[in-house]
């Protein structure tokens, strides 16, 4: 089960450009789901955007699958991963003190990006969202580079 997309809890998917001209049925569901689909983002988290419940999106996400309106896109290993979130933590306990790691789980959460699963884009949004929280601007332009040549360098 782990192989099938359906089957994996943090799934994304892509949209896919249909050549032939085929009349395609789409319900509501189905309408509201294919457009907040973005592969860059997990289903979970354009489920909550759309308000569907977990049975809903699997049963729409398995009609869309079928019509090939849709394919999953593998993610493994695009994730700055546990050394980065160490890395950011230190750099900023350095600019602000103890508070660091409250501050980046706070501001991932508003932010709506899990800390463990960051991509580089993510990452350096995350970074320039941070580096405004660190009040003396030397600190804040050090914090700055050493992040993002970091990000680079994953």
């Amino acid at each position: 089960m782990d192989d099938h997309p359906l089957g994996q809890h943090h799934s994304y998917y892509r949209k896919i450009t249909r050549i032939d001209s085929n009349e395609i049925c789409l319900d509501a569901d189905m309408i509201r789901l294919l457009i907040a689909i973005d592969e860059n983002r997990q289903i979970d988290e354009i489920a909550v955007e759309v308000g569907m419940d977990d049975f809903t999106v699997q049963t729409t996400l398995g009609k869309l699958l079928e019509l090939k309106l849709i394919e999953p896109v593998k993610k493994a290993g695009s994730y700055l991963g546990g050394d980065f979130v160490q890395s950011l933590t230190n750099h900023l306990a350095h600019a602000v003190g103890p508070m660091a790691e409250i501050l980046i789980d706070d501001v991932a959460a508003e932010m709506g990006m899990p800390v463990a699963e960051l991509s580089r884009s993510q990452a350096a949004e995350l970074v320039s969202t941070l580096a405004v929280e660190i009040p003396e601007e030397e600190n804040r332009i050090q914090f700055t580079k050493a992040m993002l040549e970091l990000i680079k360098s994953q």
